[in-house]
């Protein structure tokens, strides 16, 4: 019998997951496919394509009388520009390697002023495919061209895919990849920045705090869980959820769904969606789902594939490890809830530039005392404490009991935090965190007692991300 199973397992394929998974690079230049069509390339060409119907159709009739036809051409940057010349001309022009420089007719000396003016310019990446009409629009247009934007393709796809519960550290790449993206509705012609962008994989063995899954009623909740049928990206599914908070805007993958948890309109001047829920842009059908294009930050994915290479990696950044916290307000006793997978763009990098959570609440510049500070700073001591210690943290007696004295004599912020002493028994000058069911019990609580101190604090962001947005080159 021991013959049979030697000779048995000898038969089967034995395989392990790679070590290494291969993370994709940067689209370099000419790697960008051509997207644009016949009618979009010669409106492209002559920057018609924010103009009106009537004006573009009239100037499409006009190159077609004219005998011209629209061409493509990669730049430096990988992206595609176009050109009108005679077919003859375009022949020539595939049969080898061209050089592009402009002609220009010749024009009056300029004035000292506009020289130096046109010397010191900076000059701005060119917009990939899709993108103009934003930044045509846009009253953030200047800012905005600092960067440069590219749209997902099927290697990042893949990327945004990968399993978390075999490959933790896939999911503070995956957050970082998607802050700063600018996802953009062609259907209404509405587009927003992700400022700050909040990951929670897709099942309970990965993270407590992950997307539900019932049915209620006969009928299966609605999810970000990307549909069966052939959408732009592979896998990538950018959609609004209805919660009893709001509607919430998020993207999600099979492994993953990113919560964006601070947006701002960039088609128009509007406050930015500061916290869970975004009322200024939504993805409310299947066929607005399907008409949005994602465009990632190249410096933000640059960033991710760092991270995803790494697989030591424990953080989105080294930076402000305690506003990488998501904000959650339950299960304060499970480790999932301190993963480090907040990421937030170049444009929310500081941290009056992020929404505040129970456990960054501490650090708002505009609240000194009273019950709420009291709360915020529990929280900061118990996130500060599993990110230092992790299975090993506790929570100190002496600490808890110097925030007491801070509350009022009464209240149900007090109460909490008597509950809480009440549980350091037998002279315990520490008790645990994780799998502390009783302490959860307090802290679940006092989290739900700090939303209307969050939402206030909310407010000073809104301001900081309009004065971000609102300053020149």
């Amino acid at each position: 019998m021991e013959e049979e199973e030697n000779s048995l397992d000898s038969e089967l394929p034995i395989r392990s997951m790679p070590k290494h998974l291969p993370v994709p690079s940067l689209p370099a230049s000419g790697q960008l496919p051509m997207t644009r069509s016949y009618r979009d390339a010669v409106l492209y060409s002559c920057q018609q394509h924010t103009a009106s119907q009537a004006e573009q159709q009239k100037t499409v009739s006009i190159i077609d009388a004219l005998g011209l036809q629209p061409f493509a051409m990669k730049d430096g940057l990988g992206a595609e520009q176009n050109a009108l010349a005679h077919p003859s001309v375009i022949a020539k022009l595939s049969a080898g390697q061209v050089s592009v420089f402009p002609t220009t007719p010749h024009i009056r000396k300029r004035r000292h002023d506009e020289v130096e003016e046109t010397l010191t310019c900076t000059c701005s990446p060119v917009p990939p495919p899709g993108l103009e009409h934003v930044l045509s629009v846009s009253p953030y247009t200047a800012v905005l061209m600092r960067r440069k934007y590219f749209e997902i393709d099927d290697r990042l796809s893949e990327l945004l895919n990968h399993d978390w519960e075999f490959l933790p550290h896939f999911r503070y790449a995956c957050s970082k990849a998607l802050a700063g993206c600018i996802i953009f509705n062609t259907k209404s012609c509405q587009a927003v920045i992700a400022n700050t962008v909040e990951a929670f994989g897709r099942t309970k063995m990965v993270d407590v705090h992950r997307e539900s899954f019932v049915v209620r009623k006969g009928c299966p909740v609605a999810t970000s869980l990307p549909p069966p049928t052939r959408t732009p990206y592979r896998n990538v599914w950018p959609k609004t959820l209805s919660s009893p908070e709001g509607e919430r805007l998020v993207i999600g993958t099979r492994s993953f769904n990113a919560l964006i948890t601070s947006s701002l309109r960039l088609d128009a001047r509007m406050d930015a969606s500061v916290g869970g829920t975004t009322l200024s842009f939504q993805l409310a059908s299947t066929q607005d789902s399907l008409a949005t294009k994602i465009f990632l930050d190249a410096e933000s994915v640059r960033v991710a594939l760092d991270i995803a290479k790494n697989e030591e990696a424990w953080s989105v950044s080294d930076s402000d490890l305690i506003c990488q916290l998501r904000q959650v307000k339950t299960h304060f006793d499970d480790p999932s809830t301190y993963y480090l997978c907040r990421a937030s763009s170049d444009f929310a990098a500081n941290h009056p530039h992020q929404p505040y959570t129970v456990f960054s609440l501490a650090s708002f510049d505009q609240a000194h005392s009273g019950d709420g500070v009291a709360a915020s700073r529990i929280f900061r001591l118990v996130g500060n404490a599993v990110i230092k210690a992790g299975s090993e943290a506790k929570l100190a007696k002496k600490a808890v009991e110097d925030l007491r004295g801070r509350c009022a004599k009464s209240g149900d912020v007090s109460q909490e935090i008597d509950g809480i002493l009440s549980l350091f028994i037998e002279d315990k000058s520490s008790i645990p965190i994780l799998g502390n069911k009783e302490l959860n019990k307090h802290l679940e609580k006092l989290a739900q007692y700090l939303s209307p101190y969050i939402a206030k604090a909310n407010k000073s962001v809104i301001s900081f991300i309009d004065q971000e947005f609102s300053s020149t080159p």
